[in-house]
């Protein structure tokens, strides 16, 4: 792949999920998702044991998939979530366009890596009409995204938490973020940014990116080709999920 090869010549490597790093959280997540809300008046993170809380949603929803429950599993899931699992059944030939979320929700509890038995779920952050969860897994923690529809809690996303020590590549995302511009060249994106996290190519069955992801952070320069000289089209960064100082920084749109 033109783009792998080159990333691998400039002065950083690229990672991916062989390495650690985190899997690419999806377009649709990060395009759909609604604006940061005001934070909750209180300094204190929401009980994670609140019965109507995005914790317990959360737990529902594994508890869902390890009964195979998939009516109740596809209830308890945003329609963002839904979307992705049909686009990976059509590519799977286990779906078509349209098909009700039942007829796939399987794909969740075949996965052979899919935990449902967490050792711990805190609400790290919480809104009127969002939530993040720290969720302690036997062999993997994840960040999860909750959103609320239809004033109940749904699952929005679930991805990897950044191994320890990432806090500088993560602090400089944020200081160089804002100083990309669509049209720059691989060299000057990967020169501000540092090696990336992963790619996509076209071969890969996806819109050609570079993303820098780890934990609540997630960015991503879509790519004109795959080819070494490829230039940027978009810049999109998902800056819900950020604490108000990254936040501050941040004094570009999340679409570019």
């Amino acid at each position: 792949m033109a783009l792998v090869l080159a990333c691998l010549a400039g002065t950083t490597g690229c990672g991916g999920a062989e390495d650690g790093t985190e899997e690419p959280r999806s377009f649709v997540s990060v395009w759909t998702t609604s604006p940061s809300p005001s934070p909750l008046a209180s300094s204190q993170a929401p009980a994670a044991d609140d019965p109507d809380g995005p914790a317990a949603a959360y737990r529902a929803w594994l508890g869902a998939l390890a009964a195979r429950d998939a009516a109740r599993a596809c209830a308890l899931q945003a329609p963002e979530l839904t979307i992705e699992l049909r686009q990976r059944a059509i590519l799977e030939d286990r779906a078509e366009q349209g098909d009700p979320c039942v007829g796939f929700e399987a794909l969740l509890w075949e996965d052979p890596v899919r935990e449902t038995d967490p050792r711990g779920v805190e609400v790290t952050q919480e809104t009127a009409e969002d939530a993040v969860l720290a969720v302690d897994l036997a062999g993997v923690d994840l960040t999860v995204r909750m959103v609320v529809a239809d004033a109940a809690w749904h699952v929005l996303d679930e991805s990897p938490r950044a191994a320890a020590g990432s806090a500088a590549d993560t602090g400089r995302w944020v200081r160089a973020w804002c100083s990309l511009e669509v049209g720059s060249g691989l060299d000057e994106v990967v020169q501000a940014m540092g090696g990336p996290s992963g790619v996509y190519t076209v071969s890969d069955g996806g819109e050609p990116q570079l993303w820098w992801a780890a934990g609540q952070y997630d960015f991503r320069a879509y790519l004109d080709g795959d080819g070494a000289d490829a230039r940027v089209l978009d810049l999109v960064g998902d800056y819900d999920a950020l604490g108000a100082a990254d936040r501050a920084r941040l004094d570009c749109p999340e679409l570019r």
